[in-house]
């Protein structure tokens, strides 16, 4: 049984860093119209975003490193469908939401300095606009699928979009998590504790990586491996061949 600070999860970078993606996408996904479909897509979103956070608390809160484990690969998966859902609406697939200013300019309602969540106390104290109140003349240009690829999320530009901002940030998110991870995944085989099954697969898996890394150096060596188990050159084997030989290169 694991002992842990019963609030020492907010120690971790990458709950910190989740819950700000959470209170970030709650700003945004407010901005939403009121037709369903965005409803819909509002609910979506602020459910993974809260997903992403308590995965992490109730990992946290486990006995065992396994369930932790778990529980952190729940929060990634969520975390996952956020980040989509931003790309998504980034790619222009949700007209609807190429109009609201404040999901698009990092310098609209949301500070003066272009970064979420940052206000002047004048901005403060002025009454929260509706979406309709800050829609441009015309839609936002959509980002392709390249550009977004493109983009760092470390450091992060505030000149983008508050849409692609949270994207980025998930991402940033994503590899704190995977990372922590991965962490796990080495404690539990350094101290015995992974499960059998998983010893298992884990086991395949690193076979399959090391036998590709091994035929992948054969061939770059320019060699084969007949049925006979034998190694011999590509050249030779071609040549055997074409004389009428009957060779099968090796199959297991």
């Amino acid at each position: 049984m694991i002992q842990r600070k019963p609030e020492g999860y907010k120690d971790l970078l990458a709950y910190r860093k989740t819950a700000d993606v959470q209170e970030m996408t709650l700003e945004l996904t407010n901005l939403f119209p009121r037709a369903k479909n965005m409803l819909n897509l509002k609910d979506q979103m602020d459910r993974s975003g809260r997903s992403g956070t308590k995965n992490i608390i109730e990992g946290w809160k486990r006995n065992t490193t396994n369930e932790y484990f778990t529980f952190l690969g729940f929060s990634i998966g969520a975390l996952e469908e956020l980040k989509d859902d931003y790309a998504d609406i980034a790619k222009g697939l949700y007209r609807k939401l190429m109009r609201i200013k404040r999901l698009w300019n990092p310098k609209g309602e949301m500070g003066e300095t272009g970064t979420m969540g940052q206000q002047t106390t004048n901005q403060t104290q002025q009454p929260i606009l509706s979406p309709a109140s800050v829609l441009p003349l015309n839609p936002f240009p959509p980002f392709t699928p390249i550009q977004l690829e493109s983009l760092r999320f470390y450091p992060l530009d505030t000149s983008l979009p508050p849409i692609v901002q949270l994207y980025l940030k998930c991402k940033e998110v994503l590899m704190l998590l995977n990372k922590l991870q991965k962490s796990l995944d080495l404690k539990m085989d350094q101290e015995m504790t992974k499960p059998s099954g998983e010893r298992s697969r884990t086991r395949i898996q690193q076979f399959k990586i090391e036998n590709h890394a091994v035929e992948k150096e054969i061939t770059n060596l320019g060699l084969v491996r007949p049925a006979s188990g034998q190694f011999i050159s590509k050249a030779e084997f071609d040549s055997r061949t074409a004389s009428g030989e009957k060779l099968e290169l090796f199959n297991g």
